[in-house]
């Protein structure tokens, strides 16, 4: 497996104590770190998530690629927010769904690098970039 240090491992991540980042996962995933709400099963194979993710990021010219391992279908991007290009940082992973091929969830971490609040802006984010990858 490769190690790259813009890709987190999400069964180690640790959440800070601000309200300025938004986390899903399947249950389990991110190790003993509370999620803040469910993710959906995807009528997709972790693989076509993880393209489809790849292909978000390079659309949209607020988000900016800093990795991906399609080894492991992480993704990380930088996502700057309009009005005060504050940057956040967005980690995915596409993971399969047990005993069910072709289907898949994700684990989304986005997290704000500065501030206490983010008044929203990385759940938003988390649950517009769930309807995109559903929509495609």
């Amino acid at each position: 497996m490769s190690r790259t240090p813009d890709l987190i491992e999400f069964p180690a991540l640790k959440r800070p104590d601000r309200p300025n980042n938004w986390l899903v996962a399947p249950q389990g995933f991110a190790g003993l770190v509370k999620t803040d709400a469910d993710v959906p099963v995807f009528e997709k194979t972790p693989k076509q998530v993880f393209d489809v993710v790849m292909d978000l990021v390079l659309e949209r010219v607020e988000w900016r690629l800093r990795a991906s391992d399609p080894d492991t279908l992480r993704i990380s991007f930088i996502a700057v927010t309009p009005l005060m290009k504050f940057k956040d940082d967005v980690y995915v992973q596409a993971v399969p769904v047990e005993g069910e091929p072709g289907r898949s969830r994700v684990a989304i971490y986005s997290a704000s690098r500065i501030g206490y609040s983010d008044l929203g802006t990385n759940e938003k984010r988390v649950n517009e970039l769930l309807g995109l990858i559903d929509a495609r």
